[in-house]
């Protein structure tokens, strides 16, 4: 999509990571957090009632609050490149982003995710997006219900559709869920919590063991929507809302105390609507939910692929 770059990176023992994605020039997003746990970076500052909610950069990384190094590194690349600057007086590098909990794979406390995502914005590319054990992917998984012995390796996944006319949306996801993974055309379990002998385990028959653990996951399932539709900040934070039905549609459960599930939402203004407009969000909605749906099963399936 024209005005966005996609780049990844990981750590050298390849267990964490983080994907960048750069708005060239800004442009406006949205933020909508349903999870019970969710880790941000500057969410408040595009919230439906703030002022300026145009930023150069949207990050997903791993690492939970030490991944929120990251801005750091995007802001230097920013000001390097000349976007921004770090004069007084001149134009702030502004960026905004989540976190997934991956700790148990690696010791993060010792992970520069400054530098990480510095080398993801330089990596930054507006061809077809990478998939699987990438970036914010690469410490990714699925069916954390039974703990992470029993989970399904997870990883980064896209998709993108062309609506009516010249209208494009575009999703990119992290699933990293509490719940199992679910084709949601088909229904079929593609993914999530096994057992010892490698059997599959749907949350329902699990749930009176889990009621009686002790809290001790954190999970969270991340995405970017995009649109090249010119939309207000108001109609952003509606296509960020829509998008979450993606994750109802494919992870069960999604959205639980333990989950951090947060969807970003941006707008290149390449396409001005010219009627019709509420309809056209709605539809723009829809399909970013679809994108979203398609987007978590790949990566999914990605991941899994790439590294068991």
């Amino acid at each position: 999509m024209a005005g966005l770059r996609a780049g990844h990176a990981c750590d050298s023992h390849e267990r964490t990571g983080c994907t960048v994605v750069l708005l060239e020039p800004e442009a406006s997003v949205a933020v909508d957090a349903r999870g019970g746990y969710p880790t941000t970076f500057d969410t408040d500052g595009i919230d439906i009632t703030k002022t300026y909610v145009k930023r150069h950069a949207i990050f997903l990384a791993g690492g939970d609050v030490y991944g929120l190094a990251a801005p750091s590194g995007i802001q230097r690349y920013l000001v390097e490149r000349g976007t921004a600057s770090a004069e007084p007086g001149g134009k702030m590098p502004l960026v905004v982003g989540a976190t997934i909990y991956d700790l148990f794979l690696a010791d993060v406390k010792h992970v520069d995710y400054e530098q990480i995502a510095y080398e993801a914005c330089c990596s930054a590319s507006d061809g077809r997006v990478s998939e699987g054990s990438v970036g914010a992917g690469t410490g990714a998984g699925v069916g954390n219900f039974m703990g992470n012995r029993f989970n399904s390796k997870s990883g980064l996944g896209s998709s993108a559709l062309r609506l009516t006319g010249r209208i494009t949306v575009g999703a990119i996801a992290v699933p990293n869920s509490m719940g199992n993974i679910y084709d949601f055309r088909t229904g079929k379990l593609v993914a999530g919590a096994h057992d010892k002998s490698g059997r599959s385990v749907e949350f329902e028959t699990y749930v009176p063991t889990y009621i009686g653990e002790k809290t001790r996951r954190r999970n969270t399932t991340l995405g970017i929507v995009a649109t090249n539709a010119e939309l207000s900040h108001e109609e952003l934070f509606k296509v960020a809302q829509l998008a979450h039905n993606g994750l109802a549609m494919s992870i069960r459960p999604v959205h639980t105390s333990e989950d951090g599930d947060t969807v970003f939402a941006v707008s290149t203004s390449k396409f001005k609507i010219s009627r019709e407009r509420k309809r056209t969000v709605d539809a723009i909605g829809y399909g970013a939910s679809v994108c979203m749906a398609s987007a978590i099963v790949r990566g999914a399936c990605r991941g899994a692929q790439v590294r068991q």
